[in-house]
């Protein structure tokens, strides 16, 4: 056989039932992922997997058989252009949501080598699909420029958050396609925190350790609900249509021990019931960055033939010579008394928890958060925070 050629894609397990809509088939990868990495990331963290769903969506559009299975049965998604077509109107139906003082850039972009022929098809269905801004590339005779060139576009897209996705030596001369996702959300606070209460306080570590740091506070009504062994809040971006769901352990409980049960069911459960209480308060101020590369933890997910040379992507050249060489993702959060400013991207190389009459919220210990698009449901960003920065 042949040696395979290799295809970049920049973005950013077993047997699973597909999702029913693009904004499940994000939810349920969103805490297949979580799971995965909290085995290896104990500290903070943070994740889109709206971004890294749509990056892997793309490539798929050019698998056949048992690697195109592989996708579907990982990420959730159905077979067939209409999911994927939902997928990209699910991200144009998010960016509808941003206003004055809600800012919101999703982009998709694929690089082809100069010399490699690519389906007319398959580059129809990105564009038609997901949108996506084709770029011609010299993987050939200059891979390191042309890995400098998507770095920087990555970079530009995320309004300089995200920088150097793509590392060094992840470019080769037999890259043939880099697809790559980024994500940029900057929103202010529906209710802003008073920069003036802003004080120190304790955070107490997961192992009875404790720190001084700067918490944010508020003594007013907040989307509240008192869980078995947790409570959650969430707070609305201007416009109501954004918001951050803080999933807070009970004082009994550690984050670790909690995470084992914490699913997409309960997730669920919060949305449903979350209502509008009078809440007192107490938020960190952090920030959180991410990066990892994502070829062993989609390999324990069950996805191995796409980074084999068993892969089929015949669908995008017409010939099986093509297989993901490696995966990047990288992920920022900032969260104040303003209110967030988050960005994430992802790339593929193919080669690639109460006092009388109100509630007392105290974020004083490691929590999971969420931020996610109301009127889909979708996770756009996910993570946790085990020590406050």
């Amino acid at each position: 056989m042949n040696k395979m050629k290799i295809m970049i894609l920049a973005l950013l397990t077993g047997t699973a039932a597909k999702a029913q809509t693009p904004s499940d088939a994000v939810n349920e990868f969103a805490f297949d992922l979580y799971r995965n990495l909290k085995t290896t990331e104990s500290q903070n963290l943070v994740f889109s997997p709206f971004s890294i769903s749509p990056a892997f969506g793309m490539v798929s559009l050019g698998a056949n058989g048992e690697t195109l299975n592989q996708f579907n049965s990982t990420f959730h998604f159905k077979t067939g252009k209409e999911f994927h077509k939902g997928l990209g109107n699910l991200q144009r139906e998010v960016l509808k949501s941003a206003n004055d003082s809600v800012t919101i850039n999703i982009t998709n972009r694929v690089w082809i080598e100069n010399s490699y022929r690519v389906r007319r098809k398959f580059r129809c269905n990105l564009k038609r699909t997901y949108g996506a801004k084709f770029a011609k590339a010299d993987f050939v005779t200059n891979p390191e420029n042309s890995r400098l060139q998507i770095n920087k576009a990555i970079e530009e897209d995320t309004h300089e958050y995200i920088k150097n996705l793509l590392p060094d030596g992840s470019i080769s001369n037999l890259t043939r396609l880099v697809l790559t996702n980024a994500i940029y959300f900057k929103g202010k606070w529906d209710e802003p925190f008073d920069p003036k209460k802003t004080k120190e306080r304790d955070f107490f570590l997961e192992k009875d350790d404790k720190v001084k740091h700067s918490f944010m506070n508020a003594d007013k009504t907040f989307g509240y609900y008192k869980g078995k062994n947790f409570a959650a809040l969430e707070m609305d971006y201007k416009g109501g249509e954004l918001s951050m769901i803080i999933i807070l352990p009970d004082e009994s409980l550690s984050l670790e021990k909690f995470e084992n049960d914490f699913n997409l069911k309960t997730y669920n459960e919060i949305v449903e019931n979350i209502k509008p209480q009078k809440t007192l308060v107490f938020i960190p101020k952090f920030s959180i960055e991410s990066g990892f590369t994502m070829k062993k933890t989609l390999y324990s997910m069950g996805m191995s033939i796409p980074f084999s040379d068993d892969a089929d992507f015949s669908g995008i050249s017409g010939k099986k010579d093509l297989k993901i060489s490696n995966a990047f993702h990288k992920a920022f959060i900032e969260v104040s008394e303003e209110g967030t400013t988050a960005a994430a991207a992802t790339a593929v190389v193919v080669a690639m928890k109460s006092m009388p009459n109100f509630n007392v919220f105290d974020a004083n210990r490691p929590f999971i958060y969420i931020l996610r698009h109301k009127p889909t449901n979708t996770i756009m960003f996910m993570g946790k925070l085990v020590s406050p920065k």
